[in-house]
């Protein structure tokens, strides 16, 4: 197995989920999205995305939810699967 592609695709997974709970994600709803296939999507957009250091600073950092969507092209689908405790 390639280890650095290994953690790669590991590190990208925690990524989503940290990001999918920041934008309170109802992650059962989203896993059932089109049969799953917009989840499959998500993580191949997160995996390939060139703005992974942008993801991790505002993870990290205390700046508001809708700053999210000027760098996430995942931010749509996260969206339409909401909790309901967490919509705007």
């Amino acid at each position: 197995m390639d280890w650095p592609m290994y953690r790669r695709v590991e590190c990208q997974a925690v990524r989503m989920h940290e990001m999918m709970d920041r934008l309170g994600v109802d992650a059962l709803a989203f896993a059932r999205l089109r049969d799953g296939e917009a989840y499959a999507e998500a993580r191949a957009r997160c995996l390939f995305c060139a703005r992974a250091d942008m993801c991790l600073s505002w993870l990290a950092s205390d700046a508001p939810r809708e700053m999210a969507a000027s760098f996430c092209p995942n931010v749509p689908l996260f969206e339409s699967c909401q909790r309901p405790d967490r919509k705007a």
